[in-house]
């Protein structure tokens, strides 16, 4: 489709009829088994529009056009969370006092259930701690956010795993 159109004609298509959808829901949905297919389905997808072979590598695609892959986004939106609800939120040094390596991170409660261990707010605490302390330190930053995890050219190795992402 490149050859049919431009690259900015291509995106305005790409952002509101598939990743507004990829969005809608990803705190919620974004752990469950759907987002391999949602994943492939972004790849076929990019795949099209940049006119690459089927079984062409999209990882170089995503970044020549800057577009989030499912699990970036799934990261991205709990860092937001995490950011912008930060009152409901305690750290490591607000519950104890010991001077630890992790005593800025947010405190992960206690969970044998594993309903509440693939809850938003126990896999968003567990992602967000994750994270570099140049991402987490960022207050209701977005635009910064987004720039961080531009700048950085994430690779599949500096980004948590899905398994971690799955809790």
């Amino acid at each position: 489709m490149v050859h049919i159109s431009n690259i900015n004609t291509l995106k305005s298509i790409y952002y509101p009829h598939f990743d507004s959808i990829i969005k809608y829901g990803i705190i919620l949905e974004g752990n469950s088994s759907n987002s391999v297919k949602i994943f492939t389905l972004q790849n076929k997808i990019v795949r099209i529009m940049t006119g690459a072979r089927p079984r062409t590598s999209c990882k170089s695609l995503f970044k020549q056009w800057e577009i989030l892959t499912v699990l970036c986004q799934y990261i991205l939106s709990f860092t937001n969370f995490n950011i912008n609800n930060q009152e409901i939120f305690q750290t490591n040094s607000s519950i104890h006092n010991a001077n630890t390596r992790n005593k800025l991170h947010l405190h992960i409660p206690n969970a044998n259930l594993p309903c509440f261990q693939k809850s938003t707010f126990y896999a968003g605490t567990k992602i967000f701690n994750s994270l570099p302390p140049s991402v987490t330190i960022l207050k209701n930053e977005k635009a910064q956010l987004r720039q961080w995890k531009k700048s950085k050219k994430m690779s599949v190795s500096q980004i948590p795993s899905s398994e971690s992402c799955r809790v």
